[in-house]
């Protein structure tokens, strides 16, 4: 598959914490501009030239959902080959038990503390989406420097978010040293 001719844009951020090695360093994160929801995508199947329009796509994924959800809380994985396998994972107790007879005593509703869906992208020759073939997939555009500001009000940390042009930043004049 080649590149699509939508980019992705790419926002940077600086690593503010003073506390870390990575202080000022810079690290990309996609710009997501939306989440799209179940009829939208459906809508957007369906003008893919399907022969199906969006009401009965839309059946067909509501269908598959709650039966994928079904399957993963039977602890059955689903795969959905050329896309992934979705697959149940336990989170236990942070502490975990010493003996399973303290297991037994506490109960499994106990132990476990959650149950997480995870997803595995495929990975075969065919349909590979993991993170670096997928990225060959993509066309990637700088966008904005998102500058991260943190004040406190009231107790509560509040971030403020200013977007500049990568394009403008990254060719703005470097600052001249101060003058003794």
């Amino acid at each position: 598959m080649n590149k699509t001719d939508v980019e992705i844009r790419v926002n940077m951020r600086e690593n503010t914490n003073q506390k870390s090695d990575q202080y000022g360093h810079f690290y990309p994160y996609i710009d997501r501009m939306s989440t799209l929801d179940t009829r939208g995508l459906c809508k957007h199947v369906a003008n893919h030239n399907s022969i199906y329009g969006r009401e009965v796509i839309e059946g067909v994924v509501l269908q598959i959902t709650s039966c994928t959800l079904e399957l993963l809380s039977m602890g059955v994985a689903v795969q959905l080959t050329g896309f992934g396998t979705f697959y149940p994972t336990l989170q236990s107790r942070y502490e975990g038990v010493v003996s399973m007879k303290e297991a037994e005593e506490l109960g499994v509703d106990t132990v476990v503390e959650g149950i997480h869906v995870r997803f595995l992208p495929d990975s075969t020759d065919l349909d590979n989406i993991t993170s670096k073939k997928f990225k060959e997939r993509c066309a990637l555009k700088y966008h904005m420097l998102d500058e991260v500001t943190v004040t406190e009000v009231d107790g509560k940390k509040k971030y403020t978010h200013v977007y500049k042009p990568i394009s403008e930043v990254a060719n703005a004049p470097e600052p001249e040293p101060p003058t003794p």
